[in-house]
């Protein structure tokens, strides 16, 4: 009798919970252990996520795009930049020659006559170029005053529509197979607006960007100059030539621009942030601020439920200062971060809840968008509390004059 009590104690406490999500991911447990503890060598950081397989779908550029140097880039170029995406029904195909849309400084990672290698590598026992120093001749892309890009054609295939109701979810942030992508650069998690490809909290050991002490240009820097290193040049990347791509937020990105410059200059902080790239599966990154300028309340992978800069409810990602600085896994998180990682844990503390709504948002309108896929979806999961008043999306003058004035009261209060 008592066991009959048991189990159907156990049966009602289960009732209307999901069956154990299945996390999956395209590449053998050493190769996600590697390229999630930062581990660098000669041959290209990550490079079993690279998956690019179809080489007919993706858009072409200029030829010029694959010629252009730092040394003849400028403005009046969009500083070598060249960016082409197209569509079809399902997916997103972008062509890129991974050159950031602004001027980059020559640069090293930790100075000029310094190595390339952090603390953690080199306690670690990990650093695989300790006789490379920057401000040498190191091959392509390298000078007596550091480091700078070169050309690389890189493609992104990525979902138009992400599917938050996957029973895979949350996935590994580098993964793109698994979710249907395809990518040539192994470290990508996202692929930003202007066509440079976003990379995970850490880049040189288990440590966050921050913590290694690595100086970044607008949010990121190139990858080491290892062209005179056997087998020789080869393409650029971490194997190669310097790549530039982003760990950090672009903030002198137009997303960023947008509601830093100044509200005399058209700046709009109290608006929801604006896109900054596509996540490998389909989710949108987008810069700090939410709906009315609160701050996002995100789950553990950095995502959550709510309202875009188009009004439209969808989940999606926001960049912050701190880590995991985009995302730490491909969400909703469901509270089950942690067995995405390996090494080091880069999630965000969360809400405290399964699933994370920001706070304003309209239940009806959410329940409809995850009905596309599961109706019952949101019910079988702990959900923060979001009802209440829906912020005010856009502030005319007067109501912001009124809002910097009440803020300044309270604070004198």
């Amino acid at each position: 009798m008592m066991l009959l009590l048991v189990l159907a104690a156990l049966a009602l406490a289960s009732e209307g919970k999901p069956a154990a999500n299945l996390f999956r991911t395209s590449v053998t447990e050493e190769q996600m252990t590697l390229c999630h503890t930062g581990y660098r060598d000669t041959t290209g950081r990550c490079h079993g996520y690279a998956n690019k397989k179809d080489t007919t779908v993706y858009p072409e550029m200029a030829a010029n795009c694959s010629t252009v140097t730092w040394q003849n880039a400028s403005s009046a170029t969009n500083w070598g930049n060249c960016f082409n995406m197209t569509t079809d029904e399902e997916y997103r195909y972008i062509t890129t020659n991974t050159v950031p849309n602004f001027y980059m400084n020559p640069y090293c990672p930790l100075g000029i006559g310094l190595g390339y290698c952090v603390a953690a590598e080199i306690e670690g026992g990990t650093c695989q170029f300790p006789n490379l120093t920057c401000g040498e001749d190191n091959g392509p892309g390298s000078s007596s005053y550091g480091d700078f890009w070169v050309t690389m054609t890189a493609n992104y295939k990525i979902l138009l529509v992400g599917n938050p109701t996957r029973n895979d979810r949350p996935g590994d942030m580098y993964d793109a197979e698994t979710v249907g992508g395809e990518k040539t650069i192994g470290p990508a998690t996202a692929c930003a607006i202007n066509g440079i490809d976003i990379q995970g909290p850490n880049d040189a050991g288990d440590v966050s960007i921050d913590e290694a002490g690595i100086q970044l240009t607008c949010g990121g820097h190139v990858t080491p100059p290892l062209g005179n290193i056997p087998p020789g040049p080869g393409p650029p990347g971490p194997g190669g030539p310097p790549l530039y791509h982003f760990h950090k937020s672009p903030e002198c990105l137009e997303p960023f621009l947008n509601a830093s410059i100044g509200a005399g200059h058209g700046a709009r902080p109290f608006s929801h942030g604006q896109l900054v790239g596509w996540a490998m599966d389909g989710f949108g990154i987008y810069s700090y601020q939410d709906v009315g300028g609160a701050a996002p309340i995100v789950d553990e992978c950095g995502g959550h439920f709510g309202p875009t800069d188009t009004g439209k409810i969808e989940y999606h990602y926001h960049s912050r200062t701190y880590v995991p600085y985009h995302m730490a896994c491909q969400g909703p998180s469901l509270g089950n971060c942690a067995s995405t990682q390996r090494g080091t844990n880069y999630c965000h503390p969360g809400c405290g809840y399964e699933v994370c709504v920001q706070p304003g948002t309209d239940e009806g309108a959410l329940r409809d968008y995850l009905g596309q896929w599961d109706p019952t979806w949101l019910d079988q999961y702990t959900v923060n509390p979001f009802h209440g008043p829906q912020a005010v999306e856009d502030e005319g003058e007067d109501n912001l004059v009124e809002r910097l004035a009440k803020d300044i009261l309270e604070m004198f209060a």
